[in-house]
């Protein structure tokens, strides 16, 4: 059977060899261009999926409210507490995970006599690292018994490990000497120059390195404020301190409903427990950029280029429709003598209009088999060709998933034979249902 329709297909081509030719070539390019805003557009919806979370969304819940200015407006003292993590993981609809994080000061580190000022860090605790989705490149993550003990310990991206120790491993049990910026003074009562003397405390203390995760692309790091240094958000506070460090912003995991929708039902859940009214504010993104969802942003910019992309493929392959439809009506031209002989001897305008559009379809499928090879060519060059839009996004070129092909491309072949009979129809049915007469008389 695939022998016969290759014949069938041979002799259709070579009634105008360089006509129907020129004809493939173009349903070729046009369905080339299809093919690749196809593959393009897979990648960028993978892309999108992979770097935002796709249909999950990862939000900030802050114990504020968002001020004209775009400045967060606390409530002091703060109303939120440690156990209202728990509260809304189970009480809120959507809600997969949640964490408290605090930013903390660090003014300096020093590792080896070397002193080096940290890019961001981040108090936390044990679900963080649910919630952000970030995978371990090297030992654990802060546990529970580390934010209850007040442990002084750190997780580091794999970024500040290889910057401070070489590498995830060599960071391992390491030890950081941190500044934290506070000056604290205490009463040294036992002596000094009288019971009521000032003794300063050192803003230094040791922290141990007991993890390193793997470096989020710099799009995530950015956009949902992971930072390079994670602690335990308690481990600020001696010891001995019976004081509760307090919690003032959430980041939570959620999935099937909106921002607005989660911040209604926490407003609600927690002015019920309090039995006041709870100031608060939610957003998607980062801690540091109170009410701007700069993921939005690069979503909407994600989606645009894919649906530029698919749409300029669609407008080439019609314009190469077009050109078939073109071919036929010169074919049916050419042939009008052999279709009214044929109608003459028995063959029925349905059987003619098959039969002409079959033709169109030929030449479509060569074409479309054509384009679909020629995307798989163009599949890296086209990748490379997306890396400056990315990269002024924060999106690394690694970070664009490759494959070779594509399933989806498949549909830009289908699209061309769909296109073809479409638009041969009706020309294929007035060149069938023409007068026998006159087209003897051709």
């Amino acid at each position: 059977m695939v022998k016969r329709m290759f014949w069938r297909w041979y002799r259709v081509v070579m009634t105008h060899p360089v006509r129907n030719l020129l004809l493939i070539l173009t349903t070729g390019i046009g369905t080339g261009a299809l093919a690749l805003s196809m593959q393009t557009t897979a990648r960028l919806d993978r892309l999108v999926r992979e770097t935002t979370g796709g249909a999950e969304k990862r939000i900030v819940i802050a114990n504020a409210e968002i001020g004209a200015d775009g400045d967060l407006d606390w409530t002091m003292p703060f109303q939120f507490d440690a156990s209202y993590r728990e509260t809304i993981a189970s009480d809120i609809r959507g809600v997969k995970a949640v964490s408290i994080v605090n930013t903390m000061p660090m003014d300096q580190i020093q590792v080896n006599n070397q002193y080096w000022k940290p890019s961001g860090v981040l108090g936390t605790d044990d679900a963080y690292d649910d919630v952000m989705g970030l995978t371990l490149a090297s030992g654990t993550f802060l546990s529970a018994d580390n934010v209850k003990n007040r442990d002084k310990v750190l997780v580091l991206s794999a970024r500040a490990a290889k910057a401070l120790f070489g590498g995830a491993e060599a960071a391992l049990g390491q030890t950081v000497a941190v500044d934290n910026g506070f000056r604290m003074f205490t009463r040294d009562i036992a002596g000094g120059s009288g019971a009521n003397a000032a003794r300063r405390v050192s803003p230094w203390s040791n922290y141990v390195v007991i993890g390193v995760y793997e470096d989020p692309t710099r799009f995530e790091a950015e956009n949902f404020g992971i930072e390079d240094y994670l602690m335990p958000y308690t481990s600020l506070l001696p010891s001995g301190m019976n004081f509760a460090m307090p919690v003032r912003m959430f980041v939570a995991r959620v999935s099937g409903t909106t921002v607005a929708n989660v911040e209604s039902a926490i407003r609600a859940r927690l002015d019920e427990l309090t039995g006041g009214q709870v100031k608060l504010a939610a957003w998607e993104g980062s801690p540091n950029s109170p009410g701007i969802s700069t993921i939005d942003k690069a979503r909407q910019s994600l989606n645009d280029l894919s649906l530029v992309t698919s749409g300029l493929g669609v407008l080439i392959l019609i314009i190469a429709a077009f050109g078939i439809v073109s071919g036929l009506l010169v074919d049916a031209a050419d042939r009008a003598k052999e279709i009214a002989l044929k109608r003459a001897l028995g063959m029925t305008v349905y059987q003619g209009t098959v039969e002409l559009s079959g033709r169109s379809m030929a030449l479509a499928g060569a074409g479309g088999l054509i384009g679909l090879a020629l995307a798989t060519a163009l599949s890296l060059p086209m990748r490379e060709i997306l890396v400056p839009y990315l990269d002024a996004l924060g999106i690394s070129s690694g970070d664009l998933t490759s494959r070779l092909f594509e399933f989806r491309t498949v549909l830009a072949p289908v699209a061309a034979l769909v296109l073809a009979f479409l638009f041969s129809l009706l020309p294929a049915a007035r060149a069938a249902g023409s007068s026998i007469v006159e087209g003897l008389k051709e």
